[in-house]
């Protein structure tokens, strides 16, 4: 009687965790995808990922805890700012219906060794050439947003992924935030 109890136990949470799992590498797929054959139209600026990078560093100096720039979650990044130009919005879930949290796990093997993370989301449209000074533009923005300068100053995180993407003269730019367990 005992090993059903279990048994059914361990059916339920399979039933939960599967597709959890599936629409995490059906996500992880989708970003690598999209992020390698660009849609039309949309190219990746590294140059302003590395501008915003050191803006976010530049910010956090002295206030907080180090702000470490990483490649983990850069093509989470990537491919937020790519669906924000696709569908014409700004915000924390996909296209496809994956939230902040979902497209994380996309990429992390064991969420819960990153207990503390956050993400930036904007976009920029004004008139000019899509360089520096409108990546400026965007990043104040951040600080403008009480939420998302709570985001930039947050001393529990302590790495730092930029995706920026231009289509015509306009930037959208995603930055995910998050502290490894090992390093709180």
């Amino acid at each position: 009687m005992r090993f059903l109890g279990y048994s059914a136990v361990l059916a339920a949470l399979f039933l939960f965790l599967a597709p959890q799992a599936m629409a995490a590498s059906a996500y992880r797929a989708y970003a690598e995808q999209v992020t390698q054959q660009l849609p039309k139209g949309i190219s990746v600026r590294p140059d302003l990922e590395g501008m915003l990078d050191g803006l976010a560093q530049q910010t956090r100096a002295g206030k907080n805890r180090p702000l470490m720039v990483s490649t983990f979650l850069k093509t989470a990044a990537r491919a937020q700012a790519i669906d924000m130009v696709l569908g014409d919005f700004v915000g924390h879930t996909s296209l496809k219906g994956y939230s902040f949290r979902a497209r994380f796990a996309a990429f992390a093997e064991d969420p819960d060794q990153f207990p503390a993370r956050g993400e930036n989301a904007a976009r920029e449209r004004s008139r000019g050439p899509p360089g520096p000074a409108k990546a400026k533009k965007l990043f104040q923005q951040w600080l403008d947003s009480g939420g998302h300068r709570r985001n930039l100053l947050n001393r529990s995180y302590n790495r730092v992924s930029t995706g920026v993407v231009q289509k015509g003269d306009h930037l959208y730019a995603v930055q995910m935030f998050w502290t490894e367990r090992d390093e709180q």
